[in-house]
């Protein structure tokens, strides 16, 4: 990837000599400043809804790699036992709780570096991932200390006395990782922002079997290691992160280093400042964050309410709401792919292709999603029944997968046009949007439809059908009639 990458930034220098095998040329482009450069994000045999899909497609495959890599983790640890496997559970849904609030803050280095690169600043690019780098170790650091022993606030939610040692156990050791986790994430988000999300993918594929194999080993005792039990499985993971996170860092500086040499002093001299870079960062990243973490905790909360209905009601939920995320994570992937296009477009004041990205994005998301939707009517049964062999359980998931089949394209739609309002640094609306959907919706859908009516899972599930479809309406009007579209109408 090193020699991608090279040859990538080789062709924005007056010495150009080699051809780009696997990187988009949008920061070659950038900072040559060609008047037929600047007409598209990508060379000019690729067609704008290739752009998205070449984007789009790795960040998918890394999402369902860590998605799969969870599965493999949950195997391993339900080996020790029910209530291994149940502290765990509650240990990464408080971790995730945290990370998410980060996550959103990354993705303030996306955006600035997908406007810098279509406003032909390359260099700051760079300015802006070495300061989301720092932020996110800090915050990391403070994740790591919050989370050294939780049990008292374990206790304080209720949580079964059985799983508190081990949900505390595995959360001090994986939170050892907290800081390059949180680090890790602001270099993922500049990758793909200069439209390389092939690396990010293979660091975080080999990353992750390299975590399954440590795991296995730290957790019983394989490979001549000792056998550590659940926290073998954090400081597994806590190590694969540092590992990716070194990686990635090393790539970072030697990008930097080359684009430096290649570019002019003058364009050198110009660079933005630390300081800078770091509240431009925060200035659309926090936004972001709390709507993150707002929606998990929205999230968490539905869950809780379904778990006081009845067990047959929360494991249903988990069943289906762990099938659809097979349909929710490359969704995910093109509104990311879409952010960064956004951003590049709006960095090049072309309103025109920001609609067009957002179209491409639209056409592939809810396509995908509807052919889910389909396969969720019609072979849900059949999904239920590989999760579970309890007919209670079989049947709530069977009809929740129904919903879930009404919302899918609603879900894309909303998926799609939430993160091109980010691209557009939009951020403070579509989080106020973000967070009131979907508590407006989804808690209260748990409460009043499924615990006061009594349609327990199903009356939270179509709180899912009335975020998706409001969000959507909401999302589509602000894309189309926002007043931010002002901002990046063409100069006269």
């Amino acid at each position: 990837m090193d020699g991608s990458e090279l040859a990538e930034l080789e062709r924005s220098g007056r010495r150009l000599k080699r051809s780009v095998a696997h990187e988009p040329c949008a920061l070659a482009r950038a900072h040559e400043g060609r008047p037929e450069a600047q007409s598209g994000l990508f060379a000019r045999s690729v067609s704008p809804a290739r752009e998205l899909f070449q984007l789009a497609w790795p960040i998918a495959a890394a999402m369902l790699g860590e998605t799969a890599i969870g599965l493999v983790d949950t195997k391993l640890v339900g080996g020790l036992g029910p209530g291994a496997l149940g502290g765990v559970g509650i240990a990464t849904t408080l971790m995730y709780l945290g990370y998410s609030v980060v996550f959103g803050i990354m993705r303030g280095v996306k955006v600035r570096s997908a406007h810098a690169i279509g406003e032909g600043r390359p260099l700051d690019s760079f300015v802006y991932a070495r300061s989301g780098l720092l932020m996110g170790a800090v915050l990391g650091v403070v994740i790591m200390l919050a989370c050294r022993d939780v049990s008292g606030a374990l206790r304080a939610l209720g949580t079964d006395e059985a799983l508190v040692p081990f949900a505390r156990d595995f959360l001090a050791a994986v939170t050892l990782g907290a800081p390059s986790t949180c680090a890790l994430a602001a270099l993922i988000q500049h990758r793909q922002a200069i439209g390389d999300s092939r690396t990010p993918m293979v660091i975080g594929i080999a990353g992750n079997v390299f975590n399954g194999l440590f795991a296995w080993g730290l957790i019983y005792g394989h490979f001549g290691l000792p056998a550590l039990g659940v926290r073998g499985g954090g400081l597994a993971t806590a190590t694969a992160e540092t590992l990716e996170l070194a990686v990635m860092v090393v790539m970072l500086a030697r990008s930097e280093r080359r684009a430096r040499e290649l570019a002019g002093a003058e364009e050198t001299s110009r660079t933005l400042t630390f300081r800078g870079a770091a509240r431009e960062v925060a200035s659309l990243g926090v936004p972001t964050g709390l709507q993150f973490g707002a929606e998990m905790l929205a999230f968490t909360t539905m869950t809780a309410i379904l778990g006081a209905i009845g067990k047959d009601a929360v494991a249903s939920h988990q069943i289906a709401l762990a099938v659809i995320r097979v349909s929710f994570l490359p969704g995910v992937a093109v509104s990311e792919a879409a952010s960064v296009l956004v951003g590049q477009a709006l960095g090049r004041r072309r309103l025109d292709e920001a609609d067009l990205a957002v179209r491409n994005a639209l056409k592939l998301a809810v396509g995908f999603m509807a052919c889910c939707g389909v396969f969720f009517a019609l072979g849900g049964g059949l999904v239920a029944e590989f999760f579970s062999d309890d007919p209670a359980v079989v049947t709530i998931a069977r009809r929740l997968l129904v919903v879930a089949a009404v919302f899918q394209v609603l879900d894309a739609v909303s998926i799609v046009l939430r993160g091109a309002l980010r691209g557009a640094k939009d951020v403070r609306v579509a989080a106020f949007i973000g967070i009131g959907v979907i508590w407006l919706c989804v808690p209260t859908g748990a409460y009043f439809l499924g615990k006061l009516c009594g349609l327990g899972a199903i009356g939270g599930w179509i709180g899912f059908v009335g975020e998706t479809t409001l969000g959507s309406i909401l999302y589509w009007l602000r894309w189309t009639r926002g007043s931010w579209r002002k901002d990046f109408a063409p100069r006269r």
